[in-house]
């Protein structure tokens, strides 16, 4: 037993103190954290853009065909012929005919956004939440708004409403 305390002595002596992060240093790592996160989330909405830029004929034509589907529903309950029959089927064969090629088309996009959702998610619960508690300020639910939080959402609402 006093052969451990000895070794944990050496040990001890054996770190340096510059090796003991400062309260600057983390709080210095926690900036760049949270901006890494931010940066994820920045990347993500402007790849999204994109996407809904790029894709925009291909979301159009799929939203349309469903509307068409969705309008008319009332009318093919009512006359239930076997030709109606076959053009909803070919309607909904059409639909999902869009909907895959709409997916083709939104997927290299998806490929560059699905790392940075686990990203921004790894961040949100596991490594800012470990950073704080790191810092002495661990994570607890909040049910009410803090007073300052409470202020800005006013002052965004009212620069929405001019």
């Amino acid at each position: 037993m006093p052969r451990r305390n000895a070794q944990s002595a050496q040990t001890a002596q054996a770190v340096p103190a510059e090796a003991v992060p400062s309260k600057m240093d983390m709080l210095e790592a926690f900036t760049e954290l949270v901006a890494e996160r931010y940066g994820y989330f920045m990347a993500r909405r402007l790849t999204q853009q994109d996407m809904a830029e790029k894709t925009k004929d291909e979301t159009k034509a799929v939203r349309e065909k469903g509307k068409q589907l969705s309008e008319n529903i009332d009318s093919y309950i009512e006359d239930a012929t076997d030709d109606l029959r076959a053009a909803i089927k070919a309607n909904q064969k059409d639909l999902t005919d869009l909907r895959k090629t709409a997916a083709t088309a939104r997927k290299p996009f998806q490929d560059k956004v699905k790392p940075l959702v686990q990203a921004q998610k790894y961040c949100d619960a596991v490594a800012i939440p470990d950073s704080l508690k790191e810092l002495g300020h661990p994570v607890a639910p909040r049910f009410s708004l803090s007073e300052w939080m409470q202020k800005a959402l006013e002052q965004s609402k009212q620069k929405k409403k001019l």
